[in-house]
């Protein structure tokens, strides 16, 4: 089936570039990092850049492997592939980083420090960067909730991490654009996020501003653009998936646990395993296997047969399609929401 999506509607009106971030945008010397998870808003945001005459000598994408290239509990096995296979396509350098040993590490971290953060430089290099030593004590999952200090996933797989690199990374006098791919229609909370912001590494000497490129889009301004430029979604989506977040997100509807149960049983029995080990449930007053068993998995057959084995493994498929088809999971939502 062939879609055109319209990217604005008629009474639409395209977002417009903040002034104070189009002086550093289109400014040569100022370097973008996009935080690039190799979801839908995070290929927009490439995608929208490219539309804005960005060259594409001036763009980085920064990938963080949320397990710490350890075995793939919580992302999708296919991700870093996929990501790469976006990046060669487009003629972008793509850089990773990650925590020692991810999540499951932390969840794990008894009377000890944070663990150090690891990156990939453009020339392949890797690069330590030691944490300070502690004598805290997780033993826990992250909280389904918003506050980071509990929900503590994506403050130390993904905002420290990248927070570490930059201020080690890039010199002091230099600028940068941080883009992360945030939208108001998400949620609540996300609806009442800036457009812009200082970074949390800007310093006197090193001008860095968190700019949400597509705070304002709508999803289906997300699809239109992935339609313009033809690009494969990312696996997940075409198994039904609304988010392309972890797979085993802390916030999967029960329905998603079904659908993981379906195509990654193993996953299931592992974090049953955890719950057993840490005497901790992810969901209070609930056991991973019961809250799986209240769902109904959501993947269309004929998706399951063409896409579970690239979505478990690794992406093969070309980036640009012979022909694009919206994924089942477009406009879908059954994760339990976005914070």
């Amino acid at each position: 089936m062939n879609y055109q999506l319209p990217l604005f509607e008629p009474e639409e009106a395209p977002p417009t570039v903040p002034e104070a971030v189009a002086e550093l945008l289109y400014d040569e010397a100022t370097e973008i990092l996009v935080a690039f998870s190799g979801g839908k808003d995070s290929v927009a945001m490439v995608l929208y850049l490219l539309d804005l005459g960005i060259p594409k000598e001036r763009i980085i994408l920064h990938h963080h492997e949320v397990d710490g290239r350890g075995e793939h509990l919580f992302d999708w096995p296919c991700t870093p592939s996929y990501c790469k296979a976006f990046a060669a396509a487009f003629e972008l350098p793509l850089v990773f980083s990650w925590r020692e040993g991810g999540i499951l590490r932390e969840m794990y971290r008894t009377n000890e420090g944070l663990q150090d953060v690891r990156y990939e430089q453009q020339d392949g290099s890797a690069v330590v960067l030691a944490s300070r030593p502690g004598s805290s004590t997780r033993r826990k999952f992250p909280a389904v909730a918003a506050d980071l200090r509990t929900r503590w996933c994506s403050s130390v797989a993904k905002i420290d991490v990248l927070s570490r690199v930059i201020a080690h990374s890039y010199p002091e006098g230099g600028q940068l654009i941080i883009c992360t791919g945030e939208r108001r229609e998400e949620s609540p909370g996300r609806a009442t996020y800036k457009a812009y912001e200082k970074y949390r590494a800007n310093t006197k000497k090193r001008t860095a501003i968190q700019w949400r490129p597509v705070i304002d889009f709508r999803e289906k301004q997300v699809w239109a653009l992935y339609e313009k430029y033809n690009v494969q979604p990312h696996p997940c989506y075409m198994l039904g998936w609304p988010r392309c977040s972890c797979q085993t997100c802390i916030f999967s509807s029960p329905n998603t646990w079904a659908a993981i149960q379906q195509i990654a049983p193993w996953k299931i029995d592992y974090m049953e395993a955890i719950e057993n080990d840490l005497g901790h449930t992810l969901y209070h007053g609930m056991r991973i296997r019961e809250k799986a068993r209240r769902g109904r998995s959501f993947i269309p057959p004929d998706m399951l047969q063409r896409w579970k084995t690239e979505a478990m493994g690794e992406f093969t498929s070309p980036i640009f399609p012979d022909q694009w088809e919206l994924p089942a999971g477009a406009f879908g939502a059954e994760m339990a929401g976005a914070v």
